[in-house]
């Protein structure tokens, strides 16, 4: 059992939270500091378990360009901590999250990373920065704390360095599912407005564009489109005047639903494609004359699944005003269900860094019943293998939920709206 500095001090502030809930009835308690905030309280509860706190580092991009990413990351492990303590923690174990902002930058997500790399008290460490990530490859290595990957990202360094987790398609992924949606959809001519950000955004969006030419679909061009622009105009006047019918945006969806609305304002009338932590049902749904296709790397928030109730319940009840109709969201509470069942099927007597990466590795052939998009194995030693499997949907501005596009073959064994969809195995 540890006994070290915060776990004592955890479990002193368990214990004695019963005895003060009379007297501090009606007092909640500030747990923000800086950039930094646990997503739970002494009146949480977490507080009824008597298992020594599982302690989450959560390193989250919730300033900067790709602020919408670790906010609503943030929204999703609130969310994700108050529903496990609230049914019996893990193993009767209390879950502790610390969310911390990694500012959208290298040396800013390093700092954070390393801060809980650095703190033997954590347990286990998830990261939401699409900026950052594909940078830190020796931050990582040799690490003796999971770090698992909350909403994929790119492929580099969760599919190289082992102890590094990724359940969920990365952005080398992504590029190609664009194409492989376009062709779907019927597109004909494919532009890429990509973020400007992120130099692996433009990069991809090549690979997808050569992609798409093998499966007949013509690219017309890149555009950059920065978050920071006042306007879109002169990027969306350029694809309308090559013919575009289809544009993939590859760039987080608040800079997407602008995009989107000064082009339909300029008269495109194609659609849009999207995909990943690009698509937020909410956001876009509010985009007059919004029409697109996509893909989405967490589960569809919209199947009618018991797993997936409980997931939007947990949010309705816990982050209410946050943003849950999205890839980004879901792929955050599934990788932490995963985590929550390495656990309970390895069963450890002590819940440690070490007995977690026992845990991790332990889990084989995983699809948590459809809310993975295809089996995850993770063997030690070795470096986690790349998802390339992902749902494909039709939504346009006013539907009540977007319409799952069916596969030709199911990637997970699901069926319905949690079949997913592998490679270009699109159903007709």
């Amino acid at each position: 059992m540890k006994v070290n500095g915060r776990r004592r001090t955890a479990r002193i502030v368990s214990a004695l939270a019963a005895l003060a809930t009379v007297a501090l009835a009606g007092c909640g308690a500030d747990n923000t500091s800086g950039s930094e905030q646990s997503a739970g309280g002494a009146d949480s509860p977490a507080a009824a378990l008597s298992g020594t706190p599982i302690t989450i580092g959560y390193a989250a991009s919730m300033s900067g360009a790709q602020a919408s990413n670790g906010l609503g990351g943030k929204a999703v492990a609130h969310a994700w901590q108050e529903y496990t303590n609230a049914h019996g923690g893990i193993l009767g174990h209390p879950v502790e999250i610390t969310v911390t902002d990694t500012k959208n930058t290298v040396p800013g997500a390093t700092s954070v990373v390393k801060g809980f790399m650095g703190d033997s008290d954590v347990d286990a460490v998830f990261m939401t920065d699409l900026v950052a990530e594909s940078a830190m490859t020796d931050t990582f290595r040799n690490t003796d704390v999971v770090v698992i990957s909350a909403n994929g990202a790119t492929n580099v360094p969760w599919t190289t360095v082992p102890g590094l987790f990724q359940d969920v398609s990365g952005a080398e992924y992504a590029a190609r599912v664009f194409a492989d949606v376009a062709k779907a959809a019927g597109t004909e001519k494919l532009g890429w407005a990509v973020c400007s950000e992120v130099a692996n955004c433009q990069e991809n969006s090549d690979k997808g564009s050569a992609y798409a030419q093998t499966l007949g679909v013509a690219p017309v061009g890149t555009q950059l489109i920065s978050a920071s622009a006042s306007d879109y105009t002169a990027p969306c006047l350029s694809f309308a005047g090559k013919g575009t019918d289809g544009i993939a945006m590859y760039a987080g969806y608040t800079t997407g639903t602008r995009f989107a609305t000064d082009c339909l304002r300029q008269g495109y009338s194609g659609i849009f494609l999207t995909a990943n932590s690009g698509f937020d049902q909410t956001a876009f749904g509010k985009v007059s004359g919004f029409k697109s296709y996509g893909s989405t790397e967490g589960f569809p928030w919209w199947a009618d699944d018991p797993a997936v109730a409980t997931y939007g319940d947990a949010m309705a009840e816990y982050s209410p005003d946050g943003a849950w109709q999205s890839g980004n969201a879901t792929a955050i509470w599934s990788s932490f269900e995963l985590f929550k069942k390495a656990l309970d099927d390895a069963k450890p007597a002590t819940i440690d860094r070490a007995t977690v990466m026992d845990a991790m590795y332990q889990v084989k052939d995983e699809t948590l019943g459809g809310l993975l998009a295809q089996p995850v194995t993770y063997t030690e030693g070795e470096p986690s293998r790349p998802v390339e499997c992902s749902w494909f949907l039709k939504f346009d501005a006013g539907d009540d939920e977007p319409t799952s596009i069916e596969p030709a073959k199911s990637g997970n064994g699901a069926t319905g709206d949690l079949a997913s969809t592998c490679g270009d195995s699109v159903g007709s």
